[in-house]
């Protein structure tokens, strides 16, 4: 099955060059989530948030299907503090 993949942030290097943080994907009938993630090789606690065809999930035993869109979110960092 084809699956849809969009990294974000430091997530786009584990994609193939030129992908420019989206590419699409060959995997097993059946795969998972928690396959595709360790297919691209992003350790877990880095997929922070993940949404499947625009509904986030943390269900990563969740089976995909053929034509679904994923796209992964690493966690997001605070920006500088500002004291008034």
């Amino acid at each position: 099955m084809q699956v849809s993949i969009k990294l974000f942030a430091n997530l786009r290097k584990k994609l193939p060059k030129g992908s420019l943080g989206k590419a699409t994907l060959d995997l097993a009938d059946q795969a998972t989530v928690n396959d595709l993630i360790h297919h691209l090789d992003i350790p877990l606690d880095l997929a922070q948030m993940v949404l499947v065809n625009g509904e986030q999930t943390r269900e990563f035993d969740q089976a995909l299907a053929d034509g679904d869109q994923v796209s992964i979110f690493p966690p997001v960092a605070g920006g500088n503090e500002c004291n008034i």
